[in-house]
């Protein structure tokens, strides 16, 4: 626990808040967001390369332009809004070999290359080739670049200066930062969003393991370790534990007169019974049909004992309801105090011996002796 909230409150929080954002068109907006830097983007360098009479990128961005425009109408009407993204990375990929070939390898152009390999692998894809389809063509075109237009005569158009050369260059790393950073964030909103996911649905298989889905008590399997650790605890402080076996009284004919529907009410009634008079470090557990155990550390067989009794007071003045009529139900507890040298199963089997006598000797009642 963290300032009074548990992991799995914290991860319930933020799913919650994701799908909201979510149902409040977030994915929209950041595909929106994304599309649309890239269509400023383009603006700006068809503005730079007109400056410098560079007219194959000119051309080449005026398409760039045309095809983000487009892309910003279909993200609100496209399925498969990834596919946009993957287009996108085509797009990035042509304009940065093709502005390398026109102006060479000093405004930089060619790093976009190598920038959107991991951005490809980031993207939750579903093709799982894709991303190496994209590494596998961008590195070839990387290399071949270095080692074509690595010699400035060998380019086709020259900058009007060095200035301008570098705002390329700064211009192009500013631009690289940026859908880094952007693309990273939103990788890890995602990433955060998947454990968070894989934490909830493990406590929630958890949780199944180990809970009784009707009372809402820890089952027969969850309460063993319970058991465990108590037993182990008595076993190094020296101090006694308690463990009480109830059952409730003739259970059965409680189904076959008015349902098995008014039955699990009962069930679920005692549980609570039971559960609101354990004291603190007290455990209990549904042990099996109608059958339940309770276990106090640090507690002897009075202790035990007032306990069943308080849950029996309780019992007794409850009234079950099935349309008009009216019943109540009752229970035998065995109550065995365990002594850390004293072996676990045989405590419990005691408790279960005590719980039967109780039974033979009129039920409704708490059997602490043999």
């Amino acid at each position: 626990m963290t300032n009074g909230i548990s992991q799995s409150e914290k991860d319930l929080q933020f799913i919650d808040k994701a799908d909201r954002l979510t149902k409040q068109g977030i994915e929209f907006i950041a595909y929106f967001i994304g599309l649309v830097s890239c269509l400023a983007v383009h603006i700006l360098y068809f503005a730079m390369f007109a400056i410098n009479g560079i007219k194959v990128m000119m051309y080449f961005n005026i398409f760039s332009v045309l095809f983000y425009a487009v892309a910003i109408i279909l993200v609100k009407l496209v399925k498969e809004k990834l596919n946009l993204v993957y287009w996108s990375l085509a797009e990035i990929i042509v304009h940065a070999f093709v502005a390398t070939w026109c102006i060479g390898l000093r405004a930089d152009f060619i790093m976009f290359l190598l920038m959107i390999i991991p951005i490809a692998f980031l993207m939750p894809n579903k093709n799982k080739a894709i991303p190496f389809v994209i590494m596998i063509v961008s590195v070839f075109l990387y290399g071949y670049a270095h080692l074509n237009f690595q010699d400035p005569g060998r380019v086709h158009y020259n900058v009007q200066s060095r200035t301008m050369e570098h705002w390329f260059y700064v211009i192009n790393i500013i631009i690289g930062a940026f859908v880094m950073i952007y693309v990273t964030a939103i990788y890890t909103a995602l990433n955060i969003y998947t454990e968070s996911k894989l934490r909830t649905q493990h406590e929630q298989l958890r949780i199944m393991a180990c809970v009784d889905p009707l009372t809402h008590l820890s089952n027969r399997r969850a309460i063993w370790d319970d058991l465990k650790r108590i037993y182990s605890e008595s076993r190094e402080s020296g101090k006694n534990y308690v463990i009480g076996l109830g059952d409730i009284d003739h259970f059965k004919k409680v189904n076959d007169t008015y349902g098995h529907d008014r039955g699990d009410e009962v069930l679920t009634a005692v549980a609570e019974m039971i559960k609101e008079k354990i004291p603190e470090g007290g455990c209990v557990a549904r042990w099996g049909g109608e059958e339940f155990l309770f276990v106090l550390p640090a507690a002897g067989v009075q202790e035990g004992s007032n306990c069943a009794e308080q849950i029996l007071k309780t019992l007794r003045e409850y009234r079950f309801s099935d349309g008009e009529k009216e019943f109540f139900v009752t229970m035998t507890f065995g109550i065995c105090e365990g002594a850390k040298d004293e072996n676990l199963e045989q405590i419990i089997s005691r408790a279960d011996q005590r719980l039967y006598k109780g039974k033979n000797n009129g039920r409704d009642h708490v059997e602490y002796t043999d």
